[in-house]
């Protein structure tokens, strides 16, 4: 229903707590059901239990988060819940004739005022759902909802209806029984819940209730393929061709443990290519870490709600990742990982992890003795990762070592660690066309080698790592005296052309002091020797100093501005 009520007032979670937290204890909480109605908020965390015809919320509810949220509300006495998959949604459960409501603003709602399609509106109960980001609506009915009478005894004829505001009639919502139904009981005509075949915008309805239809539902025809059970992925596709709009919800399941649940809705062009509907119905799931203990594993893919198991299921899946996150500081990051089922094969990459933030990668090849000692392979599977900059800011940070491509961490992981701000410093010496000089250390760190960059405005023209002894650094009190950095005048800057350079440290903003200093570099810088001239020869060396190794220099032998002969300059010289 379109929301044109005033903001409700919200009851916190706190004020449930007495009633979700004792399976025993009796307690329906209530709300005001006249606009502007009150609302009992639960989070996306909160848990549901011993919910029923004693223990639920007479009036309205809202759930935060995605996926399956149930709705544990009732009315006099009566606990009816329903279920949204999209975060956003509020509502309450009417048990009265939608005929005779006063309630919620649009009512009365009805019951022979109705799409041709339906045969009977339920004259015992309705609901008002409100929210308008798409979701699939769940409906339960008990005993007393009469779904016999209402079906005529044909629970395949049974749909959820809502009422259209803009036509002022019940019109049918194309929907599924469950074969388990949201509570988890197999659904039958004394119980059990009816869900939508597409996600709808619960505003696009003022209400919702149950109804017989004149026609039973096809019944579904579902088919697909569990074509890929890897350790890093679990893939296939699954389609209900006799509802191509229809989006599946699939679980992976291990015998009858649920590992999680994903909508088959991901494109595949291959599907289409083979003429199956619109080709929306792949999923792909990371392999979960529960599987990745090195043991023999059966796994399947069954239709949410349903026995229905997937072509292809059960596929064994034997995933032996293992390792340990051993040590972390502000230097560095180390441990081991390897592939227990291939100790030969590829090194794995290891990824430093926050969260969900990738701050590093290293590749886990370093030999360590006392894993191949422990019975780990070769025992060529060590990492050292150095400390992300990034992470160096005063903060407490949970970082974690994860195999790439999975969302397996090893063991050790998380581990806590808090790192000063780093203090840079140094000096840009010298620059001439040859050599430039200077050094740079982090006060903070001062066993970590700083690295550089030659920079002009924005532009990195090169990078050196400043880890040269340096006596004079040493003697004048700056740690080891490990700081000082050298390297060659850039090609690119030999130009012709005048250029202000400076040296900043490289993941920061700090730039040396001594910046900037000019240069102005020829692009050719010729040197070499006239050596000898007699009646038989004529000899000397010449040479590009900025390209010591490029093409041999031609020479000429010229009297004035008359060249008599020229050599090519490229005989070897001890």
């Amino acid at each position: 229903m379109a929301s044109n009520f005033t903001r409700k007032f919200t009851l916190l979670l706190i004020c449930f707590t007495s009633i979700i937290s004792y399976g025993q204890q009796k307690g329906i909480v209530k709300t005001a059901r006249n606009a502007p109605f009150g609302i009992v908020s639960f989070s996306a965390e909160s848990k549901l239990a011993g919910m029923g015809d004693t223990k639920h919320v007479d009036g309205y509810v809202e759930r935060a988060g995605k996926g399956l949220q149930i709705f544990p509300v009732g009315n006099k006495g009566s606990y009816r819940p329903f279920a949204t998959d999209e975060d956003g949604v509020n509502g309450a459960y009417f048990m009265e004739n939608p005929d005779f409501a006063t309630l919620p603003l649009g009512a009365p709602f009805r019951v022979n005022t109705k799409e041709s399609s339906i045969a009977k509106v339920s004259t015992r109960e309705f609901w008002d759902i409100n929210g308008n980001a798409a979701t699939k609506l769940s409906l339960t009915w008990n005993i007393t909802s009469n779904i016999s009478e209402l079906t005529a005894g044909n629970l395949s004829q049974l749909s959820i209806v809502g009422w259209s505001l803009s036509n002022a009639r019940w019109e049918k919502i194309p929907s599924i029984v469950d074969e388990i139904s949201i509570l988890g009981d197999a659904s039958s005509l004394a119980s059990g819940s009816v869900t939508t075949l597409q996600p709808i915008l619960p505003d696009n309805y003022t209400a919702y209730s149950l109804a017989g239809l004149i026609a039973a539902i096809p019944t579904p025809n579902v088919s697909g393929k569990l074509e890929v059970a890897s350790c890093s992925e679990i893939r296939g596709w699954m389609w209900d061709e006799n509802y191509p709009e229809r989006v599946l919800t699939i679980e992976l399941v291990e015998g009858n443990t649920v590992l999680t649940t994903v909508n088959a809705s991901e494109y595949r062009k291959d599907l289409v290519d083979s003429g199956v509907g619109t080709g929306r119905y792949g999923f792909s799931i990371a392999t979960p870490s529960i599987l990745m203990d090195g043991s023999s594993r059966q796994i399947s893919i069954r239709l949410k709600n349903s026995t229905i198991i997937l072509t292809g299921s059960p596929k064994s899946l034997s995933c032996g990742f293992g390792g340990v996150l051993e040590s972390a500081d502000c230097n560095t990051v180390s441990g081991w990982a390897w592939d227990k089922n291939y100790p030969n094969g590829e090194a794995l990459t290891v990824e430093l992890v926050e969260g969900n933030t990738v701050y590093a990668t290293a590749i886990a090849s370093t030999y360590k003795d006392y894993v191949k000692t422990a019975g780990y392979g070769t025992g060529n599977y060590g990492f050292n990762i150095p400390f992300p900059k990034a992470l160096k800011d005063g903060n407490m940070h949970q970082l974690s070592a994860r195999v790439k491509g999975t969302i397996y961490n090893l063991s050790g992981s998380s581990k806590s660690v808090t790192c000063k701000v780093s203090q840079y410093s140094g000096s840009f010496n010298s620059i001439d066309c040859d050599v430039i000089t200077g050094w740079a250390w982090d006060s903070n760190y001062p066993n970590s080698a700083v690295v550089v960059e030659l920079v002009e405005g924005s532009t990195v023209y090169a990078t050196s790592t400043a880890n040269i002894y340096k006596e004079s650094l040493k003697i004048g009190g700056i740690g080891s005296g490990n700081y000082g950095f050298s390297f060659g005048m850039p090609a690119s800057l030999r130009d012709g052309k005048p250029h202000q350079l400076g040296i900043r440290v490289q993941g920061s903003t700090v730039i040396l002091a001594g910046s900037p200093k000019a240069s102005t570099c020829d692009v050719h810088r010729y040197l070499g020797s006239f050596e000898s001239a007699d009646c038989n020869t004529v000899s000397g060396w010449a040479w590009d100093k900025n390209y010591p190794n490029g093409e041999a220099l031609t020479v000429e032998l010229v009297e004035g501005n008359t060249v008599y002969a020229t050599a090519i300059a490229g005989t070897y010289k001890d």
